[in-house]
């Protein structure tokens, strides 16, 4: 698919708004992608399969353009275009804003607000400095020489402060209060929010008249890789003193739901959830386990109303708690993310709530 044509699929489709088509259409991706990215498991080079590499980079996917030190978790990417256009969309920017954009990349985010907004409006923070040095040179060759800082950038930029609007492109499971203290009253921060249990969210926070806190509700379903800082650890966990017993509830309604899974990680935080191939007991069988570092439970995929279905260790009766909430969300008429909401503090208070900032859940 040609860009324009790419672009015309995101008009129509309403991810691009009609105020950034313009400038979407003169900064396509392509530039800013490396000559290597990993897709399918492997490598692909442009300069040996230059036809693959054309038709993945035009194509409306997210693209990895490095993976961590082990070489198989992705740490950056080139996002979906579609994503890239709705981040830009909810940001609602206009002329001489000035914006912080977290999380550089391969610099195409940075090069569309520069491209809106004058280079001198656009601030860009990258954690990596070789990520950062590529995206810099590609800016600078188009004409876009955004100032790039290496950083970590949920310590935003001080020197560059106070920013109208804030942009992100790594998943936090805390906002950084220090976003909320360099935005401007009335400024708007723009950023992917999960939890351990499902991530997650695209989070849109206006920050309040005092500058100290920042509320607002999750207006897309997408999934990022998490700030380097904030991703969830293993979840360690023993299994002893096992209590079994029968589930009421599918466990397939949290697995493959995601606005169940969602709330479910809002009303719990600290869980952690994953579908495993437990063959090493007679009850062996596919199954979702859940722990929070000193508690499990898991229950089984198939005949889960059955004796043995679930298993729970430690303080926390964790499956009845997961089902407490799923019973609950029903209750609520079944919201989709865009029903919940995040208010937040600059000291880290962090609350939850449903439909309107008033109405918290715990």
């Amino acid at each position: 698919m040609d860009w324009d044509a790419l672009a015309d699929a995101l008009r129509k489709s309403g991810a691009l708004s009609a105020d950034w088509d313009t400038v979407f259409r003169a900064v396509p991706r392509r530039p800013f992608v490396p000559d290597r990215i990993h897709h399918g498991g492997e490598w692909i080079d442009r300069a040996e399969h230059p036809g693959q590499w054309e038709e993945l980079v035009g194509s409306d996917i997210p693209l990895v353009t490095r993976l961590d030190e082990d070489g198989r978790a992705p740490s950056s990417s080139s996002s979906m275009p579609t994503v890239v256009a709705q981040m830009l969309r909810h940001l609602q920017v206009s002329d001489g804003m000035r914006v912080l954009d977290v999380g550089t990349g391969t610099g195409w985010t940075a090069g569309l607000l520069a491209a809106r907004l004058g280079a001198a409006n656009v601030v860009t923070v990258e954690v990596d400095r070789g990520l950062s040095e590529g995206a810099r040179h590609r800016l600078v060759a188009h004409r876009l020489p955004v100032r790039t800082v290496v950083g970590d950038g949920t310590l935003g930029h001080p020197a560059g402060a106070p920013y109208d609007r804030v942009h992100v492109t790594a998943a936090v499971r805390r906002v950084p209060g220090a976003l909320i203290e360099q935005t401007v009253p009335g400024g708007v921060i723009v950023l992917p929010y999960g939890t351990a249990f499902c991530n997650g969210g695209l989070l849109r926070l206006t920050v309040a008249a005092d500058g100290r806190s920042a509320s607002g509700p999750f207006v897309e379903d997408v999934a990022f890789m998490w700030v380097r800082g904030q991703r969830p650890g293993s979840g360690e966990f023993e299994i002893e003193d096992v209590r079994h017993g029968p589930s009421e509830l599918d466990p397939a309604a949290v697995a493959e739901h995601t606005a169940a899974a969602f709330a479910i990680g809002l009303r719990l935080p600290g869980l952690f959830r994953q579908q495993v191939w437990a063959g090493y007991d007679h009850f062996g069988t596919g199954r979702l386990e859940i722990w929070d570092g000193i508690s499990y439970s898991h229950c089984r995929l198939a005949d889960w109303d059955a004796r043995h279905a679930v298993a729970q260790s430690g303080p926390r009766d964790l499956w009845d708690e997961v089902s407490a909430v799923h019973a609950w969300w029903q209750c609520q008429g079944e919201p989709g993310l865009d029903r919940f909401g995040l208010t937040v503090t600059v000291a880290g208070e962090h609350r939850v709530w449903l439909d309107e900032p008033d109405r918290v859940v715990g």
